[in-house]
């Protein structure tokens, strides 16, 4: 066993040697090689984080949640609460939450308007309130992400992402418009996974904060025994019609639009990233070849050399390709660490809004691509490598 290690290191100390003395001399040659695989390596492992986790957060999130298949609104002057909450024995529910009252403010239909801040505070967009006194239930199970859940009257509790996330608890927003001018204060925000709503009050706030002329309405939400594809929740939705008396929905919201739209702003970057990283990699594989190939061309009287003081056909071979695979390991290791640098911001917009913190990239991915790049660098290398090593010491001297 130690005359075979003996033997091992006789054989790999010149290779490195030489292959050290090779990416010496080629210094310039070696930093292209090293920042080619970088760069294509980076933009693997951003495109393959990015295809995984682009829907990673809104799946996580919805199963913690018990997220709703399906927010329906309904108008109470055509179907009683008694008449939504029957719904939920449906044959294709399996579970239901509701009815909530709801209402809408804001909305430029009506004189009401919203803002931050007091009278002279800043407008903000329409807000669609429910009336919940806990944020727990069989469906849309809110995450609490700050403060606490709306104990009473005048106060409210924000989507996480309503306005963009810019208004903090303990702010007071104030309704003008209605009766009295009510101020509301914010005492937490949480998060909707299939968004539900985008404030949440004590129940009996909802009739203070409804506009002049504007019908009861309530928010039913459901889960369905078959809801994967949007044929299936259109038909889970004809069930709810039929079920309820002509014109009592009034709208309807399926979880596969809001994760559709959840996601968009990530995944549209995918495409560009996959292309990206193929190109990078098929330039990273010509620039290997072409710089073993160069060296295989300009050495063939350094090969007879290397062929008539003893070298074998894997020294050789080692000599030439690992001018080519060592630049290319570290360049592929630096695209590595690179790639998870970069992922982290554009995975942060994703995930933050849903309350999570912010995903990194799956160590799966991290291996899988310096694999695969690595692999394919190594076969790049490897082609002309073993060209030159099975020449014969008097084929080489005489080929230059």
């Amino acid at each position: 066993m130690t005359r075979v290690r003996d033997d091992l290191a006789a054989r790999a100390g010149p290779v490195a040697r030489l292959v050290a003395g090779g990416l010496t001399r080629r210094r310039v040659q070696t930093i292209v090689i090293g920042l080619v695989l970088v760069i294509s390596t980076a933009a693997s492992v951003l495109a393959a984080a990015l295809l995984v986790d682009s829907r990673g957060p809104f799946d996580h999130v919805f199963a913690a949640q018990h997220g709703a298949h399906v927010t329906v609104t309904a108008d109470l002057a055509r179907a009683t609460a008694v008449q939504l909450a029957a719904t939920a024995r449906l044959p294709a529910v399996t579970a239901a939450a509701g009815p909530f009252a709801e209402t809408t403010i804001g909305r430029s239909r009506t004189p009401v308007t919203v803002r931050l801040g007091g009278p002279d505070g800043i407008a903000l967009e329409p807000m669609t309130l429910a009336g919940r006194a806990t944020p727990g239930g069989p469906v849309d199970d809110l995450t609490l992400v700050r403060g606490h859940w709306a104990r009473q009257t005048g106060q409210v509790v924000l989507q996480l992402s309503y306005q963009g996330g810019s208004i903090p608890v303990g702010s007071w927003i104030t309704v003008t418009g209605l009766s009295g001018t009510p101020r509301l204060q914010v005492v937490g925000l949480a998060v909707s996974i299939t968004g539900s709503a985008d404030a949440w009050v004590v129940p009996a706030e909802i009739a203070r904060l409804r506009p002049p002329g504007t019908p009861a309405s309530a928010q039913m939400l459901y889960r369905f025994r078959s809801a994967a594809t949007t044929s299936a929740v259109s038909a889970d939705i004809a069930a709810l019609t039929a079920a309820l008396p002509p014109g009592a929905m009034t709208g309807t919201r399926s979880y596969l639009t809001v994760k559709a739209a959840n996601t968009a702003h990530v995944a549209a970057d995918v495409p560009f990233l996959v292309a990206f990283g193929v190109i990078g990699v098929v330039l990273s594989l010509l620039t290997v070849v072409n710089a073993v190939r160069g060296a295989v061309a300009a050495g063939y009287a350094r090969i007879g050399i290397l062929k008539i003081i003893g070298f074998g056909p894997g020294q050789v071979t080692a000599v030439h390709a690992g001018r080519g695979l060592v630049p290319a390991a570290a360049g592929c290791l630096g695209g590595v660490i690179m790639g998870n640098v970069l992922a982290g911001p554009l995975l942060a917009s994703a995930t933050r809004s849903f309350g999570i913190g912010v995903l990194g990239v799956p160590a799966w991915v991290d291996v899988d691509v310096a694999v695969v790049v690595s692999g394919l660098t190594a076969i790049a290398a490897l082609a002309p490598a073993m060209q030159a090593g099975r020449l014969s010491a008097v084929a080489a001297l005489r080929a230059r």
